[in-house]
């Protein structure tokens, strides 16, 4: 069988077992939670795993976390609490954005101040294929989104370098859309 990629390594596909497709473990805004204290790492780590133990206890065996970067991503955290559960945690990568893309890829990529190769795309790569950051923890899909403001040239962009990703490395892909605007 395939192999699948989980924050606590890879694992035969047929062990999935029942598998939600859209679990985030946390949504956290990180600038916020660095400049205001009102954040508990202890407690929150605490809680989500209390919360995926239960999950577990109703037989669900695994969750794909689409927690990517824009949503707060920390995967150390995902790390301590995947070590304590019995449950398997996928992590993704990606960039969530309605709009706008993160101010440090404004001037970088093709055709841009800083001409080079799509940064977003190699970020996406290595982190499917090398880990993520130094965490050793390498994601099993991407993601990205497109909400009531539609294809921006910031989403346009995002997706773009998905596709790039995904053609390089053929994982899968899931997009937020919006119901209401009929976006997917």
């Amino acid at each position: 069988m395939a192999t699948v990629q989980t924050v606590t390594g890879p694992i035969d596909s047929a062990d999935l077992g029942r598998t939600l497709a859209h679990e985030h473990v946390f949504v956290l805004g990180e600038e916020h939670r660095l400049n205001y204290q009102d954040w508990d790492e202890e407690a929150m780590v605490e809680k989500a795993v209390a919360d995926l133990t239960e999950l577990a206890s109703l037989g669900i065996d695994s969750i794909m976390d689409p927690t990517v970067l824009g949503l707060g991503r920390y995967i150390p955290r995902i790390q301590r609490i995947a070590e304590r559960v019995d449950l398997n945690i996928i992590a993704a990568t990606g960039l969530y954005t309605y709009n706008e893309i993160p101010f440090q890829f404004h001037y970088t990529g093709p055709g841009l101040l800083f001409d080079q190769p799509e940064p977003l795309t190699e970020m996406f790569v290595k982190d499917l294929t090398k880990g993520i950051a130094d965490t050793g923890v390498r994601a099993a899909f991407l993601k990205c989104a497109i909400e009531e403001q539609g294809l921006t040239p910031g989403v346009e962009r995002v997706m773009r370098a998905v596709g790039q990703a995904h053609v390089r490395t053929g994982a899968p892909i899931t997009v937020h859309t919006n119901p209401h605007t009929r976006s997917g």
